[in-house]
């Protein structure tokens, strides 16, 4: 079962009607005894796990999440990554917050300008990015 590792998956556990898990499979953990499936990490026992399939494309629509852990940019190419996505960014100066939850619509070498048009400085900012997972 470890090829399913790593893919998108629908799990049928317990007896009919079946709790039905959709999501990645992260772990196949045959010393514990269980897989561990989707974003939330959720541990399910091989005893309980009748059996699995991969999910068709028009299944995998799980809404996507921001990432928990967020990162400062610093690189170039972080913020370019940041416009391309529309990532969520979240801007400080020293302990002031100054934007929450925006994107970044473009930057030069040192400002950023954001999607309300403010334009700020890269030397003076913290730019702390989340991207999307799922």
């Amino acid at each position: 079962m470890k090829h399913w590792v790593g893919r998108p998956v629908i799990m049928y556990c317990g007896e009919e009607p079946y709790t039905i898990m959709k999501g990645i499979l992260r772990k196949w953990d045959p010393a514990a005894s269980v897989a561990v499936i989707g974003h939330q990490e959720i541990s399910v026992p091989f005893r309980d796990i009748m059996y699995i399939k991969a999910l068709a494309p028009k299944e995998r629509a799980l809404p996507p999440v921001l990432h928990s852990v967020g990162y400062v940019m610093r690189e170039r190419q972080q913020f370019d990554t940041a416009v391309y996505f529309k990532s969520a960014v979240t801007v400080w100066r020293g302990d002031k917050l100054i934007a929450f939850n925006t994107s970044i619509i473009s930057h030069t070498k040192g400002s950023v300008m954001l999607q309300d048009g403010q334009s700020l400085m890269k030397g003076t900012h913290l730019f702390v990015v989340r991207s999307l997972r799922g």
